[in-house]
């Protein structure tokens, strides 16, 4: 058995130089780090899928009342509350969309089996999507592609690699502090550097969440993270002459702008659903239907034609 004394031990570390100090350290919190991004990795993608079963069962358990309901114009009592019983059950779907969210409201308001056919598409539509979503996600996890093989291992190392360039940042914005009281740089000297430190720092920011989200991929945070990227990117631009700081920094800051349009959403009520009509007000109909002579009897599906004309 090898054993070493305390002052052999005292003797190897004075002979250990500033560097061999700080390897151990970065080391520990390179695999603590990498470890536990990992582990969340995973965990997202199992909770991710979870919320994916979830919203399946709940679609699936109200196909066969929409289906019994849109083929026959009366149900029974007991088949309506049924039917209303899992549609309202629905709504707490995790992955449920805004177009189903309203049929599901606007039935439950007035419980008109014409809407039920359209209902039944819309659930039978978003079931499909979220079946395809989630044999993308199962293949990803059971079976990945060489590519995102090799990205789940670089993945968990990057949050490390931007712990290292803020520490950089850090000891950056030191020297600048010092310089500032140097009566040898000029005012555009100042600039540029306090510009090409804001710059890094900006791209930083940018770069990190555009390859760190890994929530559900849509239209709008793809194009997000495209955008984040090539603004992250023009820092390289700082390669070519670093007074140019100040131009690529507003460029960068104006880009910033723009992503705001890019990448927002329409609003709901500007897009409503196929055969959506408003909800009719209670007020108003008691209001004219004590008025001589009034029609108010107007069948769901003349509101349905007239929408079905309106023009979009």
């Amino acid at each position: 058995m090898i054993s070493v004394s305390l002052p052999e031990w005292m003797i190897w570390l004075q002979q250990q130089t500033v560097i061999s100090y700080i390897t151990l350290p970065a080391l520990c919190l390179f695999l603590a780090i990498y470890a536990i991004t990992k582990w969340r990795m995973e965990k997202r993608e199992s909770y991710r899928l979870k919320r994916l079963n979830s919203s399946l069962k709940l679609y699936a358990s109200a196909t066969g009342p929409l289906i019994r309901g849109a083929e026959s114009l009366q149900l029974p009592t007991e088949e309506q509350q049924l039917l209303m019983d899992v549609l309202l059950e629905c709504r707490a779907a995790p992955y449920i969309t805004s177009d189903l969210l309203g049929q599901i409201n606007a039935y439950a308001h007035d419980q008109d089996n014409s809407r039920l056919t359209l209902l039944l598409k819309t659930i039978e539509r978003e079931s499909d999507r979220l079946i395809e979503e989630q044999d993308k996600l199962l293949h990803r996890i059971e079976t990945p592609g060489w590519g995102y093989s090799l990205w789940k291992q670089i993945y968990p190392a990057i949050p490390f690699l931007f712990a290292l360039a803020l520490f950089y940042l850090f000891g950056w914005l030191i020297q600048l502090l010092f310089q500032m009281s140097s009566p040898q740089l000029g005012l555009s000297d100042l600039l540029s550097k306090w510009s090409l430190f804001g710059s890094a720092l900006f791209s930083l920011i940018l770069l990190y969440p555009a390859l760190m989200n890994s929530n559900r991929p849509t239209a709008s945070s793809f194009l997000l993270k495209v955008w984040s990227i090539i603004i992250a990117l023009l820092f390289l631009f700082h390669l070519i002459n670093p007074m140019f700081a100040p131009y690529i920094l507003v460029v960068q800051m104006i880009l910033f702008l723009i992503g705001f349009r890019f990448t927002g959403n329409r609003s709901r009520k500007s897009r409503p659903f196929a055969g959506h009509y408003p909800m009719p007000n209670t007020e108003s109909t008691d209001e004219e239907a004590s008025a001589p002579g009034s029609e108010l009897e107007a069948s769901p599906s003349h509101y349905v034609h007239d929408q079905e004309n309106r023009p979009s």
